[in-house]
């Protein structure tokens, strides 16, 4: 299969400005930092556009709200907001009837900042104590109360210091095309309908989703220095990137996964092959929860997919990079090398090229690996020492594994052996390089870094 690159959008619709170029330059009216008129109110309608401005009050959802095609809806930092679903029916929250979503059919810009994020999330009395380790079956973060951001119909979806939890509420009888009543929503899906999508992810927060927590498909997209926690009760990835996506996966955390951080694949009949680059990303206690046999792992590449893979940071993971043996990636279009491991336990270090999930990962010369306990990349501060169990039966401690505590910190000490083990010698597909909401938002991509994983010396990379 020939690697094919999605073609930058000739022209698309965004809050009815038509766009004729090669670098997609986007006018916004002004003020800086506002779209149309202004949303009046504390309990927001849909359909809505125009801007939620930033204030310390929060905002309220109680029901499904629509951005429609050719619309654009601008979040502005600081904003808030309270999914509580129906007021007259509370104990019905998070049912099929009562879990309210996003649905993006144009364009949605949440623009947070690191000291004013933009928070879409539950109230405090629903989520218990977040901090605390538990039964799965019982954590607030795997209830799946709202139904999160459904952007498959949309232009363009920008997440930039944006807080989202607590998502994946199930479908009713009316489910889409691939649903049935009863799954859980996905935390932000783009399933693109529209050829020209594109999805920009940085700097976010998304934690506690029923499912996979992010899931694209036939989009250019970025996803850059977020964290991810708590992603996927008994099944789902943290990122999951499907037939037609073109972009960059970097800087990120994923912790705790159900399945894997992150996953990549395309069909052999797509009309744009996928192609990601994962680099420079840190994945802790991934895999864990799954319940099917030889499923679950840190990075996963199969059918088709084609990209580079590079400076990833793999630790007590259940299986590490995986390029699926039963339907393989397209192995002639993939680069990877400099991935840096470390198990805590025989039965980790075993599966660091996923001998028993199926795989044709090979060594390479760049990668770090050892025995048990080898390597320790040397975090500034986390638990390594939570027990795994085995392939076939990870214990409890390892599943309950699936946050930061407020004392954890991944970035890397002075004397950490992970600091100069990644390369920079390739180049990232930088498949939105080209966008620009002028006033508003340009993308911000950070190159690959000479040290394993999603933190760097001088405070380069992930900023969670």
């Amino acid at each position: 299969m020939r690697v094919t690159s999605l073609a930058t959008a000739a022209a698309f619709l965004l809050g009815g400005a038509l766009l004729a170029s090669c670098e997609e330059i986007i006018d916004i009216a002004a003020p800086v930092q506002t779209v149309g008129q202004a949303f009046s109110g504390d309990t927001l309608r849909s359909p809505i556009k125009g801007t939620i401005a930033g204030r310390t009050a929060p905002y309220y959802m109680i029901s499904d709200v629509t951005v429609n095609d050719g619309d654009t809806l601008l979040i502005q930092a600081g904003v808030k907001i309270l999914v509580i679903g129906k007021p007259k029916s509370p104990g019905t929250f998070g049912q099929a009837s009562n879990n309210p979503s996003f649905i993006v059919n144009g364009t949605l810009l949440s623009l947070g900042t690191k000291t004013q994020p933009v928070v879409l999330t539950v109230a405090d009395n629903l989520k218990g104590d977040p901090t605390l380790v538990q039964d799965v079956a019982t954590d607030p973060a795997f209830k799946g109360y709202w139904g999160g951001i459904n952007a498959d119909g949309a232009s363009l979806l920008v997440l930039r210091w944006t807080d989202i939890g607590y998502v994946g509420g199930p479908y009713g009888a009316n489910a889409p095309t691939g649903y049935a009543a009863g799954d859980p929503k996905i935390g932000v899906s783009m399933l693109a309908k529209k050829a020209t999508a594109v999805c920009v992810l940085e700097d976010s927060y998304l934690h506690g989703s029923v499912d996979d927590m992010v899931r694209l498909q036939g989009c250019r997209f970025s996803v850059m220095r977020n964290r991810f926690e708590k992603t996927g009760k008994t099944g789902g990835e943290g990122l999951n990137l499907k037939a037609g996506c073109v972009g960059d996966v970097a800087y990120n955390t994923f912790v705790g996964a159900a399945t894997n951080g992150s996953k990549v694949a395309s069909v052999a009949a797509s009309a744009v092959q996928s192609n990601v680059a994962t680099f420079n990303n840190t994945y802790l206690n991934c895999g864990y929860r799954q319940t099917k046999s030889g499923r679950g792992g840190s990075i996963n590449y199969e059918v088709q997919a084609a990209g580079k893979i590079y400076n990833n940071l793999i630790v007590n993971c259940r299986f590490g990079l995986r390029l699926r043996a039963d339907s393989p990636p397209d192995v002639a279009n993939i680069q990877y090398d400099n991935q840096y491991y470390y198990g805590g336990t025989s039965y980790q270090v075993a599966e660091f090229n996923a001998a028993t999930a199926g795989t044709v990962t090979a060594s390479k010369p760049g990668d770090t690996r050892g025995t048990a306990g080898d390597n320790d990349p040397k975090f500034v501060s986390a638990d390594l020492m939570t027990t795994a169990g085995t392939t076939a039966a990870p214990n409890t401690a390892i599943q309950w594994a699936n946050f930061l505590n407020p004392t954890t910190n991944l970035r890397l000490q002075g004397s950490s052996p992970a600091l100069g083990k990644g390369t920079t010698a390739f180049t990232p597909l930088n498949a939105v390089s080209s966008l620009r909401v002028r006033g508003m938002f340009t993308p911000t991509s950070t190159a690959p870094g000479a040290d394993a994983g999603a933190y760097q010396s001088g405070n380069v990379g992930n900023q969670q």
